[in-house]
């Protein structure tokens, strides 16, 4: 009878242990961000006060922020972490991310469309 017991208090604090980890890996992860998603914009700033599609991007941005929407700007000179682990090879790029980090939506470039794009999908961010 003692080998069951303990191997049933063995598979209790197993369980429990999981169910632990699970809630508070849960938990991190909305309150890192809370909940929201986040845009990371890299972009030649420089630009923001010039006429062309790289400064509407950026208003675009700075715009969501001042809703309330996290917003990070790196230029693309930044040695952040961030623009390798993204791959962010053009200038501007908008990467909308969810609460973990990932990526949601990606936009690349300045032409036309993607500003639109941009545009779009920002306003629907709150």
């Amino acid at each position: 009878m003692k080998v069951k017991w303990s191997g049933i208090v063995g598979v209790a604090l197993v369980v429990v242990a999981i169910t632990a980890y699970k809630v508070h890996t849960k938990r991190a992860t909305v309150s890192g961000a809370e909940g929201l998603p986040r845009v990371l914009l890299v972009a030649d700033l420089s630009e923001a006060d010039s006429a062309d599609a790289c400064a509407e991007i950026i208003h675009s941005v700075r715009a969501a922020r001042e809703r309330g929407v996290p917003v990070q700007e790196l230029s693309p000179d930044s040695t952040s972490e961030m623009l390798h682990r993204y791959r962010v090879l053009t200038v501007p790029t908008v990467l909308i991310l969810d609460g973990s980090g990932r990526v949601v939506l990606r936009f690349e470039g300045e032409d036309r469309q993607t500003v639109v794009a941009v545009r779009t999908q920002l306003a629907q961010l709150h």
